[in-house]
């Protein structure tokens, strides 16, 4: 089958020499057997035909493009674009896209209605309008988006799809004319073809010119793209709001730019289809067969810059890994101080090998006649606390890369951290269910996986993490590990690098004022417990109190403010689910598994458009029966101040029956 990108390239040339019934044969031919084609290499065709000077002239170009119009639409598949955050322009771009798509929709309406010109003549002048006002849409993309483009040697929609704008803005104007003229023919004679070009555009923006921009494009040009907007304004109703840029991760890591261009050029490779072959002898060419665990850490955050979306590149990482493999196996880490939070990684790392070997062994002899199932219940409470080994980098350490730009940990890992999750609680059920042949017969998916996550973590998150954040930073998250609790080993001692013992530490005498008058006292002689107390609406309570009522309430509770972010947890001695200080601060999407984020982000959004206030949920977790409930925090004015999370085990409130009036304490 002749390649994709040749039949396309092909089939323009011969439109532009108008031989036209060769073409349509070929439209067949790739319509028949062209699965799809990227934005990538339908603008890769159009670029080097406008570079090759094939069309006679810009308008040559415009027609034979509309001409293939449908192979582009039906054959390119749709690119997820709602992954951009509130502010940036192609966030802003989408949002105004809706709007169009409601007007059109609403004009085709005004069309079909009948004397709709003579009745509803104030709609059509609105209408004319707001379809006049795209001009601000289409400016923002020639002053702003295509200069950042034309420097990355893709000036296609400087010329062609401008074209296509001034043809837009072209029956604009001339709908807008006849409106105001009241010339009805000529208006409704215009629309029709106004609402198609307008329409047309949206899905070549959306389908081919967003998804390139955003591969092409870094965050400092959309930034610097973002910061000339506000001059253009939108047509939007409310102007968006200014773009938060995220942390680049590159200021904390010593890279080579000219090695991380290529790395990221080899991986382009890899998801475009290259064969492993090739992309190896690739890597051993162009950058000697070694790559670094922060090249590679860099590279991972860049993916997603690239157009390689989370859940992908978490179903194809083990697959990448292998071009690289070989270099990243000789990397290392010693001389950590124990208790410092990677040496018990480690720590746990070496339990858990030791775990896996011995394992191996004994799934190798089993007897599916003669199975020692005591001896298998307890390997899998031992493999249960792996979980606590991820619960501890989810808590503990992800927090502190996110906050140096470094989040594909808090997305990717904890993802494949599901699935290793996932993999145990399945066996133990198959376990518990005494089905053996299932269970011995593949539960060497699960011990690979273990496996694989130990790779990751020791070639790649260990060492990266090293780099980025200092002793402070170690010794902050070390605070809080205790509480989460350790995988297969035994409590670490506490370790503080900046500590010293309080003989070294210089003080100082503190002089007391002659002066000083003693403390109130109440009519009784006791301190008053008012002193130092924070009014409420209803008595006034000291910190210390307020911390103590929390602290012995018998649920969690957990506080969102109204920026997204963790602000407080009590700290009960029994929580449900384990929580830990690294949290605070945080973006609450980043604590929780990907798998359920959207359901959190729905919710919190619901509760900022005031739609809902309270959200239930119950669920079987281990011997509990847990009920979780989310409330909308508002103040006196209604204003959303944020998501108040209460969690506790309903099981024995559940089992309650009849009354008990009387204290019963035997």
């Amino acid at each position: 089958m002749r390649d994709k990108k040749e039949l396309l390239k092909q089939i323009m040339i011969l439109l532009a020499k108008n031989e036209t019934e060769q073409a349509d044969k070929l439209v067949q031919v790739f319509m028949d057997y062209i699965p799809e084609i990227s934005p990538e290499e339908v603008t890769e065709v159009a670029q080097q035909l406008e570079d090759e000077k094939v069309f006679a002239d810009a308008k040559q170009h415009l027609e034979i493009e509309k001409r293939i119009y449908e192979i582009i639409k039906e054959k390119i598949p749709s690119k997820d674009l709602s992954t951009f955050g509130e502010g940036h322009p192609i966030n802003t771009f989408m949002e105004e896209n809706e709007h169009i798509k409601v007007l059109c929709d609403r004009t085709e309406k005004l069309l079909n209605t009948e004397n709709s010109f003579t009745d509803l003549y104030s709609d059509w002048v609105l209408v004319a309008k707001q379809f006049a006002n795209f001009e601000v849409h289409y400016l923002r993309k020639e002053n702003q988006l295509f200069p950042f483009l034309e420097k990355r040697g893709f000036n296609h929609p400087s010329s062609i799809m401008w074209s296509l704008h001034d043809e837009i803005r072209s029956l604009a104007k001339g709908f807008l004319s006849s409106v105001n003229q009241k010339d009805e023919k000529t208006a409704k004679t215009i629309l029709p073809a106004l609402i198609n070009e307008a329409k047309e555009m949206i899905v070549k923006e959306e389908k081919v010119l967003f998804p390139t921009a955003a591969r092409l494009l870094t965050n400092d040009d959309w930034k610097k793209l973002r910061a000339g907007e506000d001059e253009i304004g939108w047509i939007i109703p409310e102007p968006p709001k200014v773009w938060d840029v995220k942390i680049s991760m590159d200021k904390y890591l010593k890279s080579d730019p000219k090695r991380i261009s290529t790395i990221l050029n080899i991986v382009n490779e890899f998801f475009a289809g290259k064969p492993l072959s090739e992309l190896q002898k690739e890597f051993e060419s162009e950058l000697d067969g070694t790559i670094t665990p922060t090249e590679f850490a860099l590279a991972e955050q860049k993916m997603e810059d690239m157009g390689v979306n989370n859940s992908e590149f978490e179903a194809k990482i083990d697959e990448l890994l292998k071009i690289f493999k070989k270099s990243l196996e000789k990397v290392s880490i010693d001389n950590l101080d124990e208790g410092h939070p990677l040496d018990t990684f480690i720590k746990e790392n070496n339990a858990i090998k030791e775990l896996l070997t011995e394992l191996r062994e004994a799934d190798k002899k089993i007897d599916l006649n003669n199975v020692d199932h005591d001896y298998w219940v307890k390997v899998y409470d031992k493999l249960a606390q792996i979980n606590t080994h991820y619960v501890r980098k989810e808590n503990q350490l992800f927090p502190y890369l996110e906050t140096k730009g470094f989040d594909k940990p808090s997305t990717v890992m904890w993802a494949l951290h599901d699935d290793v999750r996932k993999l145990i609680k399945n066996y133990r059920n198959l376990l518990d269910e005494k089905n053996y042949e299932e269970l011995f017969g593949t539960q060497k998916m699960l011990f690979n996986a273990i496996e694989d996550m130990i790779f990751k973590e020791e070639k790649i998150l260990w060492p990266a993490s090293l780099e980025m954040l200092n002793n402070q930073e170690w010794a902050e998250i070390r605070q809080g590990e205790d509480e989460v609790g350790y995988c297969l080993i035994d409590t670490p001692p506490m370790w503080n690098p900046n500590w010293q013992h309080p003989s070294k530490i210089e003080t100082k005498t503190v002089q007391t004022p002659e002066n000083t008058e003693p403390a109130p006292f109440t009519g009784s002689g006791k301190a008053s417990s008012q002193f130092g107390a924070i009014n409420l609406d209803v008595g006034a309570i000291t910190p210390e109190q307020i911390n103590l009522i929390f602290k012995h309430m018998p649920f969690d509770v957990t506080y969102v403010d109204e920026n997204d972010e963790v602000r407080y947890y009590n700290k009960g001695e029994d929580r449900v689910f384990p929580r830990s200080a690294g949290i605070i601060g945080r973006q609450v999407k980043y604590c929780h598994p990907p798998k359920s984020v959207h359901i959190v982000e729905k919710i919190v959004d619901a509760f900022k458009k005031g739609e809902r206030n309270e959200a239930n949920f119950w669920i079987n977790f281990k011997d509990k029966f847990v009920y979780i409930q989310y409330f909308a925090v508002r103040d006196n004015n209604g204003n959303y101040k944020g998501v108040l999370e209460i969690t506790y085990d309903a099981k024995t409130v559940r089992s309650l029956e009849g009354e008990q009036r009387l204290l019963d304490w035997e």
